[in-house]
């Protein structure tokens, strides 16, 4: 894989760019290129205290000086103080993130890593050439961290080679530092009013205060190597330089089929309980039933983690209730119509890719659940007389909400659904078939009944697919394309006419936009606060995930010939190439309109699954 590189000319081009480091747990390392937080989602240590939820910010950053300069920087009302960025000569990550800094004849290097499955983060120092006072000032908060919050009273008990902090509100979650050669001083101060410039944008608090218990001291004459371990729960120095070995042997040992993001795919697999799951999305998101079964083929099965695979799909089938996987794992909510048919997917792919017929075996009665569900009416959702799915309003991936009212409803029979409703009869039946089952529950009758009755999605004024019928509308959105690469359901010169229409209305450098522009309705800005975010999510909004099952489309309905395929990698391109947001993995969302910003999380689970697994598709 490629090591990241950058010189940054400015504050600006190095605070755009922003790095991510995870621990296996759901908590992370994250902050810019410049070395400054503009979240309140930054910091040096979040860490995930019931693993993969339940994160809070404890560590916001260590701002070092040296001589009097100052390498930090914040910014507050009107300026960006101090300044340190204009002694930054290169930001790396390679594989962790490392600041390269020159202060005349001194350099130094600033190195974060995590140790795997620990809230711990170590932050390591190399200084070439030093001289004089090196002081490392860590700043730290204790709050949820989902949003900038007031400063809780905190108390410290020094220790020999640092401190133990702790929140008078919060004091079970407690925060160490630990160095093994500076000295800690304590001298406790607090600092006002830090800002958070991207949380202005997104209209939701960006101000807070951060507390210093005090400062780690060294005293500089040439060479020196040294660390700064943050942990919740270690009070000693950790052997830091065998752990980070270990780690960098880690991650350089993934394997992808785009080796650049490599370390991304890994990123979001993390521990539930004794099992496993898979984050949707950093910096906020949890893990999620939906997100995680859509994302499982590309992170696990394209990169060869069947294990990990296994230990993801016994989690959530363990959770699944009367044949309906959870919305979200960790809140053990149910409310989505498409969550199973994609765990349904999920295991035909596992299967196809492992012929583990074991496992297959042990999850059966799950499956057998989901279609005794989907084949019966029920609540929120379920089979109607034609073999079709009818759901209720926000159901679906479209469930963005304003006011407690879905802004894409969707109610009634939705064209994603009962395709992927047809393809799990069809995966059903296959499994059925390498089991050697006896028993027919009747999986191909039900499946060619929902193909006959799929044909009414067909709307020939348009030439494409109504998004949903009963009640019919008939909106461009990219749903339909999940329908067009599933062979047999539709006749091919649908087919074809679907992609067609996709491809002029939706397809864009960076994923399909969720309405066409052509329509009323359409946003092309996903900006500013949380109601223009919401209306604009699925009403234009471009998802880079949606590659996927558009590339699926592009090579069943023209085939796999050298020059198509040489089309797919071409599409592809522009999401593997982007130097924008997220460091070595991709976003959540871009807007619809040009220029495309990337917007939501920098680093969401199935951008980088579907990329992941389309790539290895057309090659």
């Amino acid at each position: 894989m490629t090591d990241f590189a950058l010189r940054p000319q400015s504050y600006e081009e190095g605070a755009n760019r922003e790095w991510l480091l995870s621990n296996g747990l759901g908590g992370y390392a994250s902050a810019t290129v410049a070395g400054s937080n503009t979240r309140a989602y930054h910091g040096l240590l979040v860490a995930a205290l019931q693993p993969p939820v339940d994160r809070w910010l404890l560590l916001s950053s260590l701002d070092e000086e040296i001589e009097g300069v100052s390498l930090a920087n914040h910014q507050y009302p009107g300026v960006i103080h101090p300044q340190g960025f204009k002694y930054l000569q290169e930001f790396r990550s390679d594989p962790f993130p490392r600041l390269c800094y020159r202060i005349g004849d001194a350099r130094i290097e600033k190195t974060v890593f995590m140790i795997r499955n620990e809230n711990t983060t170590i932050i390591s120092y190399k200084i070439k050439n030093g001289k004089g006072m090196f002081a490392i000032v860590p700043l730290v908060h204790s709050r949820s961290f989902h949003a900038a919050s007031p400063l809780p009273g905190m108390s410290q008990e020094p220790l020999q080679t640092g401190t133990i902090l702790r929140s008078r509100l919060h004091p079970d979650i407690r925060l160490t530092l630990l160095s093994d050669g500076p000295v800690y001083v304590p001298q406790e101060t607090i600092y006002h009013n830090f800002e958070y410039e991207e949380e202005r944008r997104r209209g939701l608090a960006w101000t807070e205060d951060l507390f210093s218990p005090g400062c780690f001291e060294i005293e500089l004459s040439g060479d020196a190597a040294f660390a700064i371990a943050a942990s919740t729960w270690r009070t000693g120095m950790p052997d830091w330089r065998a752990e980070q070995k270990r780690e960098k042997e880690r991650l350089e040992m993934l394997l992808a089929p785009i080796p650049d993001l490599a370390r991304a795919a890994d990123a979001f697999l993390v521990k539930r309980g004794q099992g496993k799951s898979i984050i949707a999305g950093y910096h906020w998101f949890d893990d999620w039933g939906r997100d995680a079964m859509i994302s499982l083929p590309g992170l696990l099965l394209c990169t060869g983690r069947f294990k990990d695979a296994r230990l993801v799909l016994k989690s959530f089938a363990a959770a699944m209730k009367e044949g309906v996987l959870p919305n979200d794992l960790g809140a053990r909510s149910y409310n989505t119509v498409d969550a199973s048919l994609w765990f349904v997917r999920a295991v035909g792919s596992y299967f196809e890719y492992s012929k583990d017929r074991e496992f297959v075996r042990g999850v059966w009665p799950r499956l057998l659940e989901v279609f005794r569900r989907y084949s019966r009416s029920g609540e929120d959702f379920g089979g109607d007389e034609d073999g079709l799915i009818v759901s209720g309003p926000a159901l679906t991936w479209m469930d963005a909400r304003l006011d407690g009212r879905p802004v894409t409803s969707r109610a009634g029979k939705c064209c994603e659904i009962n395709a992927l409703w047809y393809s799990a009869l069809i995966d059903m039946q296959k499994l059925c078939e390498a089991l050697d089952k006896s028993h027919d529950p009747g999986f191909a009758k039900q499946a060619e009944m929902v193909r006959k009755s799929y044909q009414r999605f067909w709307n020939s004024e348009t030439g494409c697919l109504f998004d949903v019928i009963d009640h019919e509308d008939a909106s461009i959105r990219p749903n339909q394309i999940i329908a067009a690469g599933i062979p047999d359901l539709l006749p091919d010169v649908m087919r074809k006419s679907i992609l067609d229409v996709v491809t002029r209305e939706l397809l864009t450098p960076f994923g399909l936009r969720t309405l066409s522009p052509r329509d009323p309705r359409y946003a092309g800005r996903y900006e500013g606060d949380p109601r223009r975010r919401d209306g604009a999510y699925h009403q234009g909004t471009v998802w880079p995930w949606l590659m996927g099952p558009y590339i699926d489309a592009l090579l069943s309905v023209k085939g796999r010939s050298g020059p198509i395929l040489a089309q797919a990698r071409e599409l592809l391109r522009p999401l593997i190439t982007m130097q924008a947001g997220g460091i070595n993995t991709l976003p959540e969302v871009f807007d619809g309109d040009m220029p495309q910003r990337p917007g939501g999380c920098i680093s969401q689970a199935w951008s980088v699954a579907e990329v992941l697994r389309a790539w290895k598709a057309c090659n």
